[in-house]
């Protein structure tokens, strides 16, 4: 990913010339929420690399989009149909966290595939269904030794949804560079990270998220294809959000895509101004391209 990101480095040196004018837009747009830090990250349609603030940040649920990675290869490499059942017994429905899938099933628990375990993780940001999908491939450290293995070290996991909500200061343990989310959604895109059946699914997950219509999907035209995971974390007693999330990749016109990560972290702002600054910035981005194509 170094060598990658320093390509991204060449490139932008490059071009410096329209490239200058979203490079002021964004740090312009940063520094528009006092008290905050915003993390940064596009990776544009030629590899041009643009970054702001990109140190390791929480990630909150942006980190189900490598753990559904990890879960896939391991289907793929030890012959695990997507319709194979998974037991979710009542141990695992734990109240007081976000989950449609707690609330589909009786208090018994049931049985749902993996398919819809990962639908429900991914696209539905499921909390319950993440760590049953952790359970399957290892824990979170496991999903941290897939990502290093495959050369990106621009993250560290070690915390279960579970474990975050133990205490909000938890949920400060996933962090990633944006920079680095921007590098995996890219080169999921690429192909051949896993089998193309399943490569096609996580990106119908991606595309389908429900979560997030005020992120980055606010700042796109109507009918944008915009594959992404979101990430939102709870306010600590000082009314501090510690992170509001998106990122993911997004079609342009001419059918080439681009990358993009914002992390709002540590605001005293209220939500609406958090979520707007991100489909602001989502706006901005999806604009210069779609001149400078």
């Amino acid at each position: 990913m170094k060598r990658f990101l320093l390509v991204g480095c060449l490139l932008l040196a490059g071009c410096a010339g329209t490239s200058s004018t979203l490079e002021r837009e964004l740090d312009s747009l940063a520094e528009s929420l006092p008290g905050a830090r915003i993390g940064i990250a596009v990776l544009g349609p030629d590899g041009t690399v643009f970054s702001r603030q990109d140190s390791l940040l929480p990630m909150l649920s942006i980190f189900k989009f490598p753990l559904a990675l990890a879960v896939l290869e391991k289907a793929a490499r030890e012959d695990i149909p997507l319709s194979t059942p998974i037991d979710v017994g009542p141990e695992w429905l734990e109240s007081g966290t976000y989950s449609p899938l707690r609330d589909s099933l009786p208090e018994t628990g049931g049985r749902v595939t993996l398919a819809a375990l990962l639908h429900y993780s991914t696209s539905l940001s499921d909390n319950i269904a993440c760590d049953r999908l952790l359970d399957l491939v290892g824990g979170p450290e496991a999903v941290d030794q897939y990502l290093r293995a495959r050369g990106f070290d621009g993250f560290r996991i070690a915390a279960s949804e579970h474990t975050m909500h133990l205490d909000p200061e938890n949920q400060r343990i996933n962090v990633a560079r944006p920079s680095a989310l921007c590098a995996l959604f890219a080169r999921f895109l690429q192909g051949g990270f896993l089998p193309p059946a399943q490569e096609t699914f996580l990106r119908h997950l991606l595309e389908g998220a429900t979560t997030g219509a005020n992120k980055l999907r606010a700042g796109l035209p109507e009918g944008t294809v915009l594959g992404h995971k979101t990430g939102s974390s709870d306010r600590i007693l000082q009314g501090i959000r510690i992170a509001e999330n998106d990122a993911g990749y997004v079609r342009l016109p001419d059918g080439s895509s681009y990358c993009i990560a914002v992390m709002v972290i540590d605001s005293p702002a209220d939500d609406a101004a958090n979520t707007a600054l991100i489909a602001t910035i989502s706006r901005t981005v999806y604009e210069y391209f779609r001149k400078n194509r």
